[in-house]
């Protein structure tokens, strides 16, 4: 089943004490909004925001990226990809703010996997990582190392899945690790666990990501949502049917609740929702719940606007 890298910026919320009140306040709405999947909140926040002139690079470049990862989100990868680029350039007018123009330039590989440009995601996760490493951030090189595995494994690579895993668990290990990211690397080892055809561990990876997710102070709905997706993809794999219809559904109505059903997610949570009836003999509705969510996919014209843009800010 494939997973979406959904967009992190955790990474720029470390640097807020470094930045005004006024500004900071807003940072922390805007990743609070993150992880409950308001984008639509997040975009107005964010272009209001926008409109104060007294931002600095580094505050501006902040905003730009949490603008282009709400606008990734909702599907409208043309202006995430705009935003995302303008970020970068900001940030890097005066070579001062590394680990920004690095998180940002992380995220819009995550752009770049959702829209199957494959190479490209790699290559500039690639260069996050090293960059990350270079700095001395132990915590966004494992996540970033978590992200190529995670793609490796939706590209059916066994291989490099392990090795870039193991690549993120050790970087963990010098870093302070918090629930949410230890979920992130508990999500990936369920992932690779599938690919590897142990769906009871799978199961079991995704159950402890959850409780996890459960642990923090404000829900991380988004990721809870797609979590119960992953889990029902491993409860499908185990053929145990009652389970996965049960995971599905609750993974469906959060992201309706959160971020809306017209969203890629939603729409790939749907075609997960379709090989469950499928394999319960429901093959009519199977049919027609697939058809309706690939129709989606394919029709998105921001998506095959974005499939041949490369950004030239992340490539220098």
């Amino acid at each position: 089943m494939r997973r979406i890298l959904l967009c992190s910026l955790f990474a720029l919320v470390t640097s807020v004490s470094l930045i005004a009140q006024d500004i900071k306040t807003a940072l922390a709405s805007l990743s609070a909004m993150n992880r409950r999947g308001q984008f639509a909140e997040m975009i107005q926040t964010a272009n209001s925001v926008l409109a104060n002139n007294t931002l600095d690079p580094a505050e501006q470049g902040m905003v730009l990226s949490y603008l282009g990862c709400a606008y990734q989100q909702r599907g409208e990868f043309t202006k995430a990809t705009a935003a995302y680029e303008k970020a970068l350039a900001t940030v890097n007018r005066d070579g001062k703010h590394g680990t920004q123009y690095t998180v940002t330039l992380s995220a819009l590989a995550s752009l770049y996997a959702e829209v199957d440009q494959t190479g490209t995601a790699k290559r500039l996760l690639l260069r996050s990582v090293h960059l990350f490493e270079s700095q001395g951030d132990h915590l966004n090189a494992a996540m970033t190392w978590n992200n190529l595995a995670t793609m490796a494994a939706e590209n059916q690579s066994r291989r490099d899945a392990h090795k870039y895993m193991k690549q993120s668990l050790a970087e963990s290990q010098l870093s302070t690790i918090h629930p949410v990211e230890l979920a992130a690397l508990t999500t990936t080892q369920g992932r690779i666990a599938q690919l590897d055809g142990d769906a009871r561990t799978a199961i079991a990876d995704y159950q402890r990501a959850l409780a996890l997710c459960h642990q923090t102070d404000e829900a991380q709905q988004q990721r809870t949502a797609w979590l119960h997706m992953l889990l029902a993809g491993a409860y499908l794999q185990a053929d145990d049917l009652a389970n996965a219809r049960d995971a599905a559904t609750r993974g469906l109505t959060l992201l309706q609740e959160t971020s809306g059903s017209q969203t890629p997610l939603f729409f790939l949570a749907q075609l997960t929702y379709s090989k469950i009836l499928d394999a319960s003999g429901l093959h009519k509705q199977a049919t027609s719940l697939r058809e309706q969510a690939q129709a989606a996919l394919d029709t998105n014209t921001d998506r095959r606007r974005a499939e041949s843009q490369i950004s030239v800010n992340a490539l220098r």
